[in-house]
């Protein structure tokens, strides 16, 4: 498997206003991107050759879930760019490492996610991009 960069760090907020204001007004970087589904909302910003992914769910249950009781924020997920997503999988499963479910396919990418309990207690995202979108 070669992995071709760090793509981006998922962090899950409480507040994505609160959260958005540091990174804007404390770090200077710049939004790229927002994401609205009816579960959450995300915003993008990039940061080198990476990028910041602010996440605040919306639900109060998977909120409670994905951001646990009382905390405020935390890095929920890694998310690896590879060349060839098949032979990452491969690789993965070669080593005991599990997904939560099979590929899926957007405009941006193709991509999956660990199970963070069979990849050493860490969520990774691994995706690939089309050659054109790559950074």
């Amino acid at each position: 498997m070669k992995l071709k960069r760090i793509d981006h760090v998922g962090v899950i907020v409480d507040s994505l206003d609160r959260a958005r204001e540091l990174l804007e007004n404390g770090f200077g970087l710049h939004s790229v991107r927002q994401l609205e589904r009816e579960d959450l909302k995300a915003s993008f910003f990039r940061c080198g050759n990476a990028e910041i992914e602010l996440i605040e769910i919306l639900d109060p249950a998977m909120r409670e879930q994905r951001l646990g009781e009382g905390r405020a924020a935390r890095v929920e997920h890694i998310a690896l760019e590879v060349e060839d997503l098949k032979a990452a999988l491969a690789a993965l499963a070669g080593l005991g490492i599990e997904t939560t479910g099979p590929p899926q396919v957007s405009p941006a990418y193709t991509t999956v996610w660990t199970q963070a309990e069979t990849s050493g207690g860490v969520m990774y995202q691994i995706l690939e991009r089309p050659d054109s979108a790559s950074s």
